[in-house]
């Protein structure tokens, strides 16, 4: 069986929960970390073993403080260089887990250096910089991987099976809101426009993909209103859009307020309904008129990202530059409509975020 190196870009919190992930599987492990802080990179590299094989093979691993380590107590390597850890022919893949500003600049210098990569979504800032990414993985005959990781969840293969079994009729259209409250948490990188701050790139993309997904079709008419407060991203924003199909979606995300985080698909005879904190893929109910609901939960062998990175070293070993859950037409459509709601509610980021 191949065995896949990973290297970690941005040890924040979203790269402990890919970590914890990766630490089951039987294809790849914890090689490296790199954060232009090496005190970051040491730090999150102490908590976890680069040889999680070795641990299975030989049983010799231990646990202490919640993170496993080799039996000699080597942690993965710790870069304060991308370039360096990049220059490392032993990193196979990269997982990039930074702000979405640096998305494009980070996975060019991966494909570059000829590393595959997964990438936290939005896979960039504008649908130009993803255009531009996709060309260089084709060039380069490598990975390019959107970790939207709810789209790689058993919990939607199940709705859209109840969908194509006709089980609330025919579709019409689908409702969610996503967001918290975040005024409170002063220098949060999503108030920032250099970062790529507001509620549409981080938390709207989830009502965006998951729409596509289920629709199966992309939108061709979308009207968004917004509201900025002192903020110069968007605090509060709400989107319909019209599909090919005549079919709808409307969705409302924000950093404002605390939403019900939930989406209903509304259909000719019947309902479906994704409960709180919806893109986790943990509950579907199926609710028919007359009928009991039918409710199914999805119990994560870990986290939620395991499907995702399993899926990616799969899409590796068979050449293939990304993954059917999600492909790379669909990143880009996502981006194409970012790029048209950013249009009309008059969001800009900073030159240096949307450069190519």
């Amino acid at each position: 069986m191949t065995s896949f190196n990973w290297a970690i870009m941005g040890p924040g919190s979203i790269a402990d929960m890919f970590a914890d992930a990766l630490k089951p599987s039987q294809k790849g492990v914890l090689y490296a970390v790199a954060s232009r802080d090496i005190n970051k990179a040491q730090a999150f590299a102490d908590k976890y073993s680069a040889d999680e094989a070795s641990h299975k093979a030989d049983g010799a691993s231990h646990k202490a403080d919640g993170a496993f380590y080799k039996a000699d107590g080597t942690p993965p390597k710790a870069y304060g260089s991308y370039q360096q850890m990049l220059a490392d022919p032993k990193v196979d893949v990269v997982y990039i887990a930074t702000p979405q500003s640096l998305h494009f600049e980070q996975a060019k210098m991966c494909l570059d250096a000829g590393k595959h990569v997964l990438m936290e979504k939005p896979l960039t800032i504008n649908a130009a910089q993803t255009e531009a990414l996709i060309a260089l993985a084709q060039e380069k005959q490598l990975l390019l991987q959107e970790g939207l990781w709810s789209r790689f969840m058993p919990c939607f293969e199940q709705v859209k099976l109840w969908l194509d079994e006709g089980r609330i009729g025919e579709l019409q259209y689908i409702c969610s809101d996503i967001g918290f409250a975040f005024g409170d948490r002063e220098g949060h990188r999503l108030h920032n426009p250099a970062l790529g701050g507001g509620a549409l790139l981080d938390l709207g993309v989830y009502s965006i993909t998951l729409s596509q997904c289920l629709m199966q079709e992309h939108p061709s008419e979308i009207n968004a209103m917004s509201h900025f407060g002192n903020l110069q991203v968007d605090e509060n924003t709400i989107v319909n859009m019209r599909y090919p199909s005549g079919r709808f979606a409307q969705f409302t995300c924000t950093i404002a307020a605390q939403a019900s985080n939930s989406m209903t698909l509304m259909g000719s005879k019947g309902r479906i309904v994704l409960p709180y904190m919806f893109w986790n893929g943990n509950k579907a109910t199926l609710q028919q008129e007359g009928v009991q609901d039918e409710v199914i939960e999805f119990a994560h062998r870990v986290n939620g990202f395991e499907y995702q990175i399993e899926e990616a070293m799969n899409m590796i070993e068979k050449n293939q530059l990304c993954s059917n859950f999600m492909p790379h037409g669909d990143s880009l459509a996502v981006m194409q409509t970012m790029d048209e709601i950013r249009r009309q509610i008059g969001l800009k980021f900073t030159p240096d975020a949307e450069r190519i």
